[in-house]
């Protein structure tokens, strides 16, 4: 879960589009490392890089039900554990083309955490996605609440992604697989206000209104031999309609490699 959602996010010439055959196992365990070259949350970031090493643990039922334990290190802070998410959540296949997921997500930081993210405590999450063929999009909703986000924020995202697979890559059975991606969210900015009014004070921002937060550019990159998978991913991020005194979110491009095994 961890590793797709780091790398996540137009036709390439010569490719053929992913064979949708090769599939994880009804009922499996998978862990991940990663790294990622900087820590960014709906296109806002802090004035400071913050490069990060994460472990995932996710187990997924028959039934489709999932929970997972995602631990973040930031590599230039003191502390060896800066962030812990707990997630429980569904995903569920209608058919071929169209499929459904619903999540529900804790987030634990230790005090005084730099990150913008860490004024938010809970996130409530569904999606429905639909492969078109020639292109998959997913509609999401999030919601986030707690006390650090007492009023609420609400978002939506769009993506839409194509999934290209090159078989037989140094080995019969190995294959790689490219999937760019182009995302758009709109939503509130109460947890944005909240990492404001630490370093700035209380001021009368304009963070309840429902507007363009960000818009996303991805290629990931993914080479699986059996169980295991390796990845790499580019993301550009162009985060939009900021409260005035956010001058530290800024559009960046952010690298990521990591390795998956599934059991």
């Amino acid at each position: 879960m961890l590793l797709t959602w780091l790398l996540a996010g137009g036709l390439l010439p010569g490719l053929a589009p992913a064979d949708t055959t090769t599939e994880a196992p009804p009922r499996h365990f998978a862990t991940a490392l990663s790294y990622g070259s900087n820590s960014t949350y709906f296109g806002r970031s802090q004035a400071t890089a913050f490069p990060y090493l994460a472990a995932d643990f996710t187990y997924t039922a028959k039934s489709g039900f999932y929970g997972s334990v995602e631990l973040y290190n930031l590599l230039n802070t003191p502390t060896a554990l800066d962030e812990t998410d707990l997630t429980v959540g569904w995903d569920h296949d209608f058919g071929e083309t169209l499929d459904a997921s619903v999540s529900y997500s804790r987030f634990v930081f230790p005090a005084g955490s730099e990150l913008v993210k860490s004024n938010v405590n809970n996130a409530f999450d569904v999606g429905l996605g639909q492969d078109w063929g020639f292109l998959y999009s997913r509609l999401s909703a999030t919601y986030l609440f707690g006390k650090s986000t007492s009023k609420g924020d609400a978002f939506l995202i769009l993506e839409n992604s194509r999934s290209f697979e090159i078989p037989h890559v140094l080995g019969a059975a190995n294959y790689l697989t490219i999937e760019p991606l182009v995302s758009a969210a709109a939503g509130t900015q109460s947890f944005v206000e909240a990492s404001l009014t630490k370093r700035n004070g209380a001021k009368n921002r304009n963070v309840r209104r429902f507007s363009m937060v960000d818009y996303e550019f991805a290629v990931p990159v993914s080479y699986t031999v059996g169980k295991l998978e390796l990845a790499a991913g580019w993301r550009y991020i162009i985060p939009v309609n900021l409260p005035a005194d956010d001058v530290d979110s800024r559009a960046l491009a952010i690298w990521t490699v990591g390795l998956t095994l599934t059991l």
